[in-house]
């Protein structure tokens, strides 16, 4: 069953409001870089994405030795699980559903920490007594998919502490942090040596709207789980168009800081128009995305208007009456209001 956002292959849409992609759309420079790598794909892609890993140790200050490059984030979760064989997750919930089906795929089972409604969904230190010395692995991700809420570091590096303790492997997704402000005083990456056990997920899909080439990495300081992981992958997993647009959008100058430009000002507007009576509740999210509760049959009023929004109720821990839109360029925002409106009256 296809649980994501995004299917616009069996749907008449106009909006998609679904998935999380930079409004601002892929920059000029790796659609140039991805169309000339289609003129060279009658060769084998480099197996190892060596000038990718470059690029991304240069730019991220990671060396390119703990870096491992997929096929987006979603293959390195599976390979992830595929490499460590987790008897035993943990994953707190509502989260993106791929740590679950991953650990699942392999054999493992998940537990679940329920993050409270009341406490608007944000991750606690409770979370911290339920990593036990037979938990394999934690999955965060952070800020979470699809409430928005922002783990502080603080808590993180309590969370990476206990697991150290343990022996658990914590895997941190922060694909969505490039879209957040304060990414420098959140992100693990710079700590990511200080802890083991500690692997991180990024992806281009969201911040450089290249969803349709998967690429994605994971930093992975441990020699024994980085070896194992990596044999989980198929050889020439990412592509040559996927690994020159990943080296072009890592030379981006100015893209990420507009970005969040662009969408600090149109989530504010959003944000105020869904308070005008068309949300029942919109929870604060420092993604670019927003997550409210609605009138259960949204989904399906705004497919009649050619607009795809997702529905939430899938999620473990949520029920229906739980959305999440992206928030994209003015004009199609405010065409989603202009529909909101119409379907409320």
């Amino acid at each position: 069953m296809y649980l994501h956002g995004g299917d616009i292959y069996r749907n008449n849409v106009k909006y998609d409001f679904s998935v999380n992609l930079n409004p601002m759309g892929m920059p000029k420079s790796c659609i140039d870089a991805g169309c000339r790598g289609v003129s060279l794909s009658g060769a084998y892609p480099d197996h190892d994405c060596e000038k990718l890993k470059y690029e991304i140790e240069k730019n991220k200050g990671i060396k390119s030795e703990d870096i491992i490059v997929g096929n987006g984030a979603a293959e390195l979760i599976y390979a992830i699980c595929y490499g460590i064989k987790p008897k035993k997750a943990l994953i707190a919930m509502p989260a993106f559903q791929e740590y679950e089906r991953a650990v699942a795929a392999w054999g493992g089972s998940v537990r679940y920490f329920d993050l409270k409604e009341e406490n608007n969904f944000q991750l606690d230190e409770d979370f911290i007594n339920k990593i036990t010395d037979d938990t394999d692995i934690v999955f965060l991700c952070n800020p979470n998919n699809p409430t928005g809420n922002l783990t502080e570091r603080n808590l993180i590096e309590k969370i990476a502490l206990k697991c150290e303790m343990t022996g658990t492997y914590l895997c941190i997704d922060e694909c969505f942090m490039p879209f957040c402000e304060r990414e420098d005083e959140i992100s693990m990456i710079k700590e990511y040596g200080k802890f083991p056990h500690m692997i991180i997920i990024r992806a281009f899909t969201k911040i450089y709207a290249m969803a349709g080439l998967r690429l994605g990495y994971a930093i992975v300081p441990d020699r024994k789980a980085r070896e194992s992981i990596r044999s989980k992958i198929q050889p020439w997993n990412v592509s040559i168009p996927a690994q020159m647009a990943g080296v072009a959008a890592l030379n981006e100058k100015g893209y990420i800081e507009k970005t969040r430009e662009i969408i600090k000002e149109e989530k504010e507007y959003l944000i105020s128009e869904l308070s005008k009576g068309l949300a029942e509740k919109i929870y604060a999210s420092e993604a670019n995305y927003i997550f409210f509760k609605g009138r259960e049959d949204l989904k399906e009023r705004f497919i009649e208007k050619g607009i795809l929004i997702r529905d939430c109720s899938n999620f473990e821990n949520l029920k229906k009456g739980f959305f999440r839109i992206c928030v994209k360029n003015h004009n199609e925002n405010v065409e989603f209001i202009k529909a909101f409106r119409e379907i409320c009256k």
